[in-house]
């Protein structure tokens, strides 16, 4: 069993790294699409505006 797993990490180890380096890049890309519309459909609030916060 020891031999197994000695032989098996160094295969599993990265695998699993880089599988979750994706999965978190695509959830990245995932939340700014998400941002990114919620922004554009959201009211543009003008600078000439009668709502000032000076």
């Amino acid at each position: 069993m020891f031999l197994q797993w000695l032989i098996f990490l160094p295969l599993i180890l990265p695998l699993s790294i880089i599988s979750g380096a994706i999965q978190g890049i695509k959830s990245a890309v995932y939340d700014l699409i998400n941002q990114i519309q919620v922004d554009v459909s959201s009211q543009i609030i003008h600078e000439d505006s009668q709502d000032s916060y000076l």
